[in-house]
């Protein structure tokens, strides 16, 4: 009995490798055709993964390390203030910025660019989406470093270019601004069914949204060339006016994180690196009357409103009293907080400063002006009684003399929570002034106490990619903070 069991051991045994066996083969025969083992790749999750990495870098460390505190919108407390003291010793988080804007947005929408733009999987209109897309995550990463690596950049995995070339920013800047027109013109007429129904967390596949949308970022891009190439600057403004812009807040470019924590934003007003709102912003909504003091300020244990200066250096940050002053609003930094790319508002004041400075067509820019007020409010919810309570005030209208400073301002403070573009705008426009420092109780830097202009090539691109780095320098300048990108020739 028991070899009768044996030998029907050994049967099954047989059948059982046979069947391995023969599954082996065709699993071999399967990744002989494809190395990869995979057979499609999903570019719609590519393509959601791209834009919320695009959100979420507006909460960075770009951003609550340096550009928040370059912009004047807060101090950040801990080991995050010290690039506040307008130091350049971040050599390690220079480098992490730099991959991280490579290895986020631009990873992933490379690869999407890669799927639609050519083959079988070609697709106009979700390459045209894409593409806005790319534009966004390149423009920060110049905006941020000047030269960087563009034609060439992002294509290690689809090209295998591990050295990539690095671009002017002039070349950049209005290659972006042709691509943007490219998406523009496929948009417009295009089938939504083409697009990313059930993928897009922005606009929910609507692409008028995603015209205005394209339109109102060439907008943006066109203006901050005004001081580098003017003649250029005013054709890109001149061919926006063809095409329609985001006008209401129904038009923002705005997403709600879900994951985790929720906001990025919660995280810093709750725990760690604490966060607390700039004295320059506090001052500036107090002393305007404005209403969203209480949105993007919070009150303090007192029942103030008390700001935070920035640039304290640490015997004076250590008298500061830090922990006392006012965190950030509660409608920026909860949970379910909207993170925002573009908004109506600031698309308003760019038609102002154009109609002002361009077309010489004050009437016109006041009006522009009052309605990105009168936007910029009511993105907040603010009521409306309200609203028309500060619309009457001398802070509503310009006046004729500061006329750009108004706008500026204005602007500066429409781009919240957006503070990097905020750092750009100064940079770009001089608005707010952020003086130079001079008090003792300020830190001057490696700048002698003026504004950063920009981020460092880091040791590690410097050595890894060495040649096109090095020739990136000669062309821009010294790799230093205060060494101006391209388009920041406002002098």
């Amino acid at each position: 009995m028991k070899n009768k069991y044996r030998i029907i051991n050994s049967i099954i045994t047989a059948l059982i490798l046979g069947f391995m066996a023969i599954s082996c083969d065709n699993h071999l025969d399967d990744l002989r055709e494809n190395p990869n083992a995979v057979t499609a790749i999903d570019d719609a999750a590519l393509f959601t993964k791209a834009v919320r990495s695009l959100f979420l870098g507006t909460t960075d460390q770009s951003v609550y390390r340096f550009s928040g505190h370059y912009g004047h919108y807060f101090v950040a407390g801990s080991t995050a203030r010290i690039p506040d003291q307008y130091g350049d010793g971040f050599d390690a988080q220079y480098n992490e910025m730099f991959t991280g804007m490579y290895g986020g947005v631009i990873r992933h929408i490379e690869e999407v660019l890669e799927i639609t733009g050519s083959g079988d999987t070609a697709n106009k209109v979700r390459y045209a989406m894409a593409d806005i897309i790319a534009v966004l995550g390149y423009a920060k990463i110049t905006d941020a470093f000047g030269e960087i690596p563009y034609v060439e950049g992002g294509k290690g995995k689809t090209q295998d270019i591990m050295q990539p070339k690095y671009d002017t920013q002039e070349f950049i800047y209005k290659d972006l601004v042709a691509r943007l027109t490219e998406s523009i013109e496929i948009l417009t007429s295009a089938n939504p069914a083409l697009g990313y129904p059930g993928s897009d967390p922005v606009f929910d596949n609507d692409l008028d949204k995603w015209v205005r949308f394209a339109n109102s970022i060439r907008l943006r891009l066109g203006m901050r060339l005004r001081y580098a190439d003017n003649t250029y600057s005013r054709t890109v403004v001149s061919q926006c006016l063809n095409d329609p812009f985001m006008e209401t807040n129904l038009h923002n470019a705005t997403m709600i994180q879900t994951e985790g924590n929720g906001n990025p934003w919660y995280n810093y007003r709750t725990g760690f690196p604490s966060i607390k709102m700039s004295a320059k912003l506090t001052d500036q909504l107090q002393q305007t009357g404005d209403p969203r003091l209480s949105v993007f300020v919070s009150i303090d244990g007192n029942g103030n409103y008390t700001g935070m200066t920035n640039g304290l250096n640490d015997a004076a940050f250590g008298n500061s009293d830090f922990a006392a002053r006012s965190d950030m609003g509660t409608a920026l930094s909860s949970r379910d907080s909207e993170l925002y790319v573009m908004n109506a508002a600031e698309v308003w004041f760019l038609r102002a400063e154009a109609a002002l400075v361009y077309d010489q067509e004050p009437a016109e820019a006041n009006d522009y002006y009052r309605k990105g007020i009168e936007t910029a409010l009511g993105q907040w919810n603010i009521a409306s009684d309200v609203i028309a309570d500060f619309m009457a005030s001398p802070t509503a209208s310009l006046t004729g003399s500061g006329d750009e400073e108004q706008i500026g301002t204005q602007l500066w403070l429409a781009f919240i929570p957006n503070y990097f573009e905020g750092w750009s705008h100064i940079r770009r426009t001089g608005y707010p002034e952020i003086a130079q420092r001079t008090e003792p109780d300020l830190a001057k830097g490696v700048t002698n106490g003026i504004l950063p202009k920009r981020f460092l090539y880091s040791s590690f691109e410097l050595s890894s990619n060495s040649d096109h780095v090095t020739e990136a320098i000669s062309r821009q300048g010294d790799n230093k903070i205060d060494t101006a990108v391209w388009w920041d020739q406002n002098d």
